[in-house]
């Protein structure tokens, strides 16, 4: 979901119910006869659990609960016994509404499921063999058609070049099995590619390597990369597996040399790891 979506959701789940409130409590403090004020509030925690997260759908329920008994007690004074069963429905009203909410929301609604077509090379053997233009497990290119695309000085504005390093890969090789780490491999590299634009580049640079070329204005979509992977974990045969990586990156000046650019990108992932998982550095100072 985009931000215009979850601004939206936010609105109608949060801020809606909550205006009901507090109108339905002006509405009881104003008259005689309350009750069906304080009825109608039982509904609100429901408004709520049809767009948002369990999370604010809880809080809302509480709000509610709480402005039940406090307007009840303003209300009924001396006879505020004759509102327990109220107050007792808007309870329980509030109870099923998060239990809605969360049954709404799916489990893990972000996890990458197994790639349709199932991998075909060992994540332990080397990207597809020197000379050939495309990587057979993840479909990207490889780094033998990228150096030969962009060896020598760039003749264009300025890039950015980034390294990525998977996290912890031979770990997973070990723990879960090849084919479970060619599926990880598989989806961290359809993760990222899906979190880049048409016009970006995106190859497979080593075992459990990857580099990206983007503008050199694009500094924040590298950081996106690293969020869009390390947000969530990847389901495999075998469960959920963690996904983290490290990403370095600096710009490729007009002029510069593509070998220098990579240089300086493995200089700023070796920054990027000795801070630990799931870190991501961008020097933006021409690299040396």
């Amino acid at each position: 979901m985009g931000t215009t979506g979850r601004r939206r959701e936010m609105a109608m789940g949060l801020v809606l119910p909550l205006v009901v409130l507090v109108g339905l409590a002006v509405l009881a403090l104003n008259q005689e006869q309350p009750a069906a004020c304080l009825a109608f509030m039982a509904v609100v925690p429901f408004l709520s659990a049809l767009f948002a997260p369990v999370l604010a759908a809880g809080a809302v329920a509480l709000a509610t609960v709480l402005t039940a008994g406090v307007t009840a007690a303003a209300t009924y004074g001396q006879r505020f016994s004759d509102a327990i069963p109220i107050l007792v429905g808007v309870i329980l009203a509030a109870g099923v509404a998060v239990m809605s909410s969360q049954l709404r929301r799916p489990v893990a609604p972000h996890t990458v499921a197994v790639p349709v077509r199932r991998p075909v090379a060992a994540s332990s053997a080397p990207a597809s063999p020197p000379g050939a233009g495309v990587d057979d497990l993840t479909g990207l290119p490889t780094r033998a058609e990228v150096e030969g695309d962009l060896g020598g000085p760039n003749s264009r504005d300025p890039r950015l070049i980034a390294l990525i390093d998977i996290d912890g890969l031979a770990g997973i090789n070990a723990t879960h099995g090849r084919d479970i780490g060619d599926v990880f491999l598989f989806a961290v590299a359809g993760r990222t590619r899906f979190a880049l634009g048409d016009d970006d580049i995106v190859a497979r640079w080593g075992d459990d390597e990857f580099l990206l070329m983007v503008p050199e204005g694009a500094a924040d979509l590298l950081e996106h990369v690293g969020d869009k992977v390390n947000a969530n974990p990847i389901r495999t045969d075998s469960g959920l597996v963690p996904a983290t990586i490290c990403l370095g990156a600096v710009v490729w000046p007009t002029g510069g040399r593509f070998e220098d650019a990579v240089a300086g990108a493995r200089r700023a992932l070796s920054t990027a790891k000795a801070q630990g998982p799931g870190h991501v550095v961008v020097d933006l100072g021409t690299p040396i």
